[in-house]
Formats: structure tokens, C-alpha cells, sequence
């Protein structure tokens, strides 16, 4: 794994405001996988569509990797490792395949909030994969939880408040969100869902 300097980064930065409230043009990217990767690339090396710079909130854990070519063709190691740096730590590193789209969407919200900020955000996960046995001990968690399905991740983006990642999620393609206190539920499970 590689981890990245935001010591060096001198480009310019776009209002936060203007990434939030992008046009329709930003968000069609989003379906547009490999038009996406060559598209959506900030100035601060190792930041694109193509790559996520993950913390592990509660650990001392990061991981910066690519997952897709810049052709937008997937990287099965680069899934892999994520998907691992996904896994439910707390349920002795209970592992499983994560959908790529989630990927897609969050290093699509992460670039877009490095343009806006003109700095490396970091993405700090409180909580990726749950095993179904976890997610039952969680007070509120929903049954089905995306979480359970490996589709799903609670974050917080460095230097954004929940609402507005919730916002960015909105226009890099997720299917639910949710806003709290500390965190933003982001997953690509069914459309739609807000909270």
C-alpha cells in the first residue's frame, strides 16, 4: 500500500459550494465508468476516480489504493484491498467482497472534495462490512442492512460536515444516504433512500 504527502500540493481550488452544487454534467459521470476516471482527476498526486485514500476511525490503519486502471478497467488486487481494509474488524476481521460501485461512488465524492478544498481529503471509515451477528448488537440498525451486503460504509470526509458529504454523495451516484451527528451512511443498494 502507498500513502500520500499533501505537503507538495500548490494547484487551485474550486469553492466547496460550486462542488456541492455541481450541475448535471459532474453527476452523469458517475454512470460513466470509464469516461468517469479520465474526467474526475484533482491536481494532488495519488487523488483520482480511480484510487481511495481510506483511515480507519478507531485504528491506526490507512490505506491509499488504486483500484481501477485509467481507462476505468477494475484492479482485482486493488478490490481486494480495500475490500479487506472494508472488513468488520470489530467481528475478529470478518471479510467479504465489497461492490465495486461503492468504490466508484466514494473515490469519485473524495476527488471532487479534493478539487473543492485544494488539498488531499482523507476518508475516515467508522464502519464498512458487518457481519449479520454484529449488526444485530447495533441499536437502530436496519435488518437488512447494506452494511450486511457489502455495499455500504459510515464516513466522515476531512473538513466536511455530514451534510454537505451527503450532498456530494447525492451527485457521485449513491443509492442511500444518510445524515448524522458525526458520519454520512453512503451505500449503492436501492435507489432513493434518504435519512
Amino acid at each position: 500500500m502507498a500513502f500520500i504527502s499533501t505537503d507538495t500540493y500548490q494547484g487551485p481550488a474550486l469553492s466547496r459550494r460550486a462542488l456541492l452544487l455541481g450541475g448535471g454534467a459532474l453527476a452523469a459521470t458517475a454512470a460513466l465508468p470509464a469516461q468517469a476516471f479520465q474526467l474526475q482527476r484533482s491536481q494532488v498526486p495519488g487523488i483520482d476516480a480511480g484510487t481511495l485514500w481510506v483511515r480507519l476511525a478507531g485504528r491506526d490503519e490507512q490505506a491509499h489504493v488504486r483500484f481501477r486502471t485509467p481507462d476505468g478497467r477494475l484492479i482485482d488486487r486493488g478490490v481486494q484491498e480495500l475490500s479487506w481494509t472494508w472488513r468488520d474488524w470489530r467481528d475478529h476481521d470478518a471479510f467479504t467482497w465489497i461492490d465495486y460501485r461503492l468504490f466508484d461512488c466514494l473515490a469519485l465524492m473524495q476527488t471532487r472534495a479534493t478539487i473543492a478544498s485544494g488539498r488531499a481529503v482523507c476518508l475516515h471509515l467508522t464502519s464498512g462490512y458487518r457481519t449479520r451477528e454484529r449488526n444485530a448488537t447495533i441499536p437502530a440498525a436496519a435488518k437488512n442492512s447494506q452494511h450486511c451486503e457489502g455495499r455500504a460504509g459510515d464516513l466522515w470526509l476531512d473538513g466536511f460536515r455530514p451534510s454537505e458529504t451527503a450532498r456530494l454523495a447525492q451527485t457521485c451516484g449513491a443509492a442511500g444516504i444518510g445524515v448524522y451527528r458525526n458520519f454520512t451512511h453512503v451505500d449503492v443498494g436501492g435507489e432513493g433512500r434518504r435519512w
